[in-house]
């Protein structure tokens, strides 16, 4: 029982601590708090999440409170190239990103990566444009991150 009660003193903690850091980003300028605006309201919904699983617990429904798992099984070395092929994906992202820049590259990345490694056409195509509207909604339209010049610019529409 008091294992219960510990847990829902900690998530609401927690939960505190968030909540003091949204009140006080409410002062700031939107682009000094927009990562604290964002993450802080996920986490509030974490820990009211956490909070209602904590209470289920306590109360005695163990049967109700299944809580998920993510655990998967330990990977295992692939020989000598499973270490290389994740590399080389980064290095290929990397340059990709000089290449051709970063609002084309990261999709294009997505999109090969799911599409090479077994996903359907429509996990693909869904996350590639998830994330190209991520990369333009947040960074383009919100922040007005000004992108590097790609090297090869002269070949792509401006």
């Amino acid at each position: 029982m008091t294992r219960g009660i510990e847990n829902i003193v900690f998530t609401s903690c927690i939960g505190l601590v968030i909540i003091a850091a949204l009140l006080i980003s409410l002062d700031w300028p939107i682009r000094a708090s927009i990562v604290i605006l964002l993450l802080g309201s996920l986490g509030i919904v974490l820990t009211a999440t956490q909070l209602i699983f904590d209470f289920k617990v306590l109360r005695g429904d163990r049967q109700r409170a299944k809580r998920p798992t993510f655990e998967v099984e330990a990977l295992e070395h692939q020989g000598r190239w499973g270490s290389l092929e994740i590399w080389a994906w980064l290095w290929g992202l990397f340059f990709a990103i000089h290449l051709i820049g970063m609002p084309i590259a990261l999709p294009l990345f997505v999109f090969l990566y799911t599409k090479l490694y077994g996903g359907s056409w429509t996990i693909a195509l869904t996350l590639a444009g998830g994330t190209w509207g991520f990369l333009y909604g947040v960074f383009e339209q919100l922040l007005h991150v000004p992108w590097p010049k790609p090297w090869l610019a002269f070949l792509l529409p401006s």
